[in-house]
């Protein structure tokens, strides 16, 4: 009967001792999943950072050039507005004369 006590005692004993590991275990694996999500979070929010900055880099270029092209576009048609005018000043200014002075 002792004997069984023992036993019993003992049982009881490994159980709490099982069950305060697993206890353990489950607070270990809870922070060991927290540091990896926390560091997943990281990583992320860093590639999102890099593309971000590579975007910016991208859309600062694409949007240079298209300032270029309309500077361009502006100057040919500010050149042909110059030609236009150096072509028909003489016409133009007649013209405008005759109807002031109603000829």
């Amino acid at each position: 009967m002792k004997d069984m006590i023992s036993r019993i005692i003992e049982m009881d004993k490994t159980a709490r001792d099982l069950t305060q590991r697993a206890q353990k275990d489950k607070i270990n694996l809870e922070n060991e999943i927290k540091l990896k999500k926390d560091e997943i979070r990281n990583e992320y929010l860093e590639r999102a950072r890099k593309r971000l900055t590579i975007n910016e880099k991208t859309e600062r270029n694409l949007a240079e050039e298209q300032k270029l092209k309309i500077i361009e576009n502006y100057k040919n048609i500010s050149r042909s507005i110059d030609d236009l005018y150096n072509k028909n000043c003489d016409v133009w200014v007649n013209s405008i004369v005759k109807n002031v002075l109603g000829e």
